[in-house]
């Protein structure tokens, strides 16, 4: 009778899952997951809802958490149910609750 490797079980299911899916993590854990290209763009994954716009602060709300962007010449070029493209001169970037 073959022994089952027991590590495998020590590792949690969520993690188990996208490994054998070859997923990210962030997909099942209903993270949110941001990307930023130099200083000009940031795609951000998880987005509930705009909590303030103008063209020196664009704050996204992230179901538990959210991000600030401030800078210069902000826009939100791009908004669908869960993703905002953000464009612009980004001088920073905050969490908060």
């Amino acid at each position: 009778m073959q022994q089952r490797d027991r590590r495998q079980y020590n590792m949690p299911l969520a993690h188990r899952i996208c490994e054998k899916l070859d997923l990210p993590e962030d997909v099942i854990r209903n993270c949110s997951h941001i990307e930023i290209v130099s200083n000009c763009c940031a795609m951000v994954d998880g987005c509930k809802s705009v909590m303030e716009y103008d063209d020196t602060v664009i704050k996204l709300n992230l179901g538990k958490n959210s991000v600030k962007f401030t800078g210069c010449d902000l826009t939100i070029k791009s908004l669908s149910l869960e993703q905002a493209m953000i464009e612009g001169t980004i001088l920073s970037m905050e969490f908060g609750e």
